[in-house]
């Protein structure tokens, strides 16, 4: 199932692999300075990665949770919660109006999913 839509896909080909965190986003707030070797951890590593439908992909772009959510509301706490954690796990720095915003979203999901 695509977390992000809720919808079952047969075919791989309708699939893109997606990191929860974006390559670019991660670049622009901390990870510019990385090895080579810290930056392949990051693109490879299993907790940043999913399967997901290839339009709604292409659709977040290298957006974070302050400018694009998953359409599937029953997956947007799940989502910050997993962007937050990848940010925290790789010492990025967002800025305080987007942990702000996150913190907010987070509450705000558990809010309406519990």
């Amino acid at each position: 199932m695509d977390p992000y839509t809720g919808h079952f896909f047969t075919k791989a080909s309708d699939l893109d692999v997606e990191h929860i965190v974006p390559l670019k986003w991660a670049h622009d707030h901390g990870g510019a300075g990385w090895s080579r070797a810290q930056k392949r951890r990051f693109a490879e590593d299993p907790d940043n990665l999913w399967l997901v439908d290839d339009g709604h992909n292409q659709s977040k772009g290298d957006r974070g949770p302050d400018e694009w959510m998953p359409p599937y509301e029953p997956v947007a706490q799940i989502y910050v919660q997993r962007f937050m954690a990848i940010v925290q796990k790789y010492g990025l720095k967002p800025t305080l109006a987007e942990i702000r915003h996150f913190e907010t979203l987070a509450a705000n999901s558990q809010r309406t999913s519990g």
